[in-house]
């Protein structure tokens, strides 16, 4: 994992319980500093979807870790949403999903997406969400993985951890600047 590889740059915008928006400089600056200056509820759904994707990669089914750090956070119930999420992942994604390890700093495109569309259905917008997850499943697959995801979402909610909202045109600036660095050899989830 390089740590010159350039990775998605973005501005994150939070949205408050009372549905207002409010813009927040947390950008994604470069990989080196990428997932730290994610906030603490995007680090978590990023870093679980890191543990349970490579512990199923090496053959191990537990996920203690996750739910040990998930309860710290009174969120170890999402740990069931994101195993049922990411098994649909492993089942039908048709595209692959760039994954780094989960004690890397740096941020992936695709995991960029993931907390897009996760953060999305938080805050239902349901069409947006299903669109992004469309990017990696086909379409009865993303309209099936609304049901983990919303469950997520909800627990993450219920413990004052909402998901940041990215803005739509960043989006395509970060899928130009993933194309000029995509790293050969890069993890994917299938």
């Amino acid at each position: 994992y390089s740590r010159s590889h350039r990775t998605c740059r973005n501005r994150v915008s939070r949205r408050s319980h009372r549905g207002r928006m409010v813009n927040s400089d947390n950008a994604i600056k470069s990989e080196a500093d990428g997932l730290m200056t994610v906030d603490i509820s995007g680090r978590l759904l990023i870093w679980g979807v890191r543990v349970v994707a490579h512990s199923r990669r090496l053959g191990r089914a537990s996920v203690g870790d996750l739910r040990q750090v998930y309860e710290q956070f009174k969120v170890a119930d999402a740990v069931h949403s994101l195993e049922a999420m990411l098994d649909v992942f492993a089942r039908t994604a048709r595209a692959p999903v760039e994954l780094h390890a989960s004690g890397c700093r740096c941020v992936s495109l695709s995991e960029c997406r993931l907390l897009q569309a996760v953060a999305a259905v938080q805050y239902g917008c349901f069409d947006i969400a299903r669109r992004r997850f469309e990017q990696w499943l086909p379409p009865s697959a993303a309209s099936w993985i609304m049901g983990p995801a919303c469950g997520f979402g909800r627990i993450f909610a219920n413990a004052g951890l909402m998901l940041p909202i990215q803005d739509a045109d960043d989006t395509e600036r970060q899928a130009t600047m993933a194309m000029r660095s995509w790293q050969v050899g890069s993890l994917t989830l299938h």
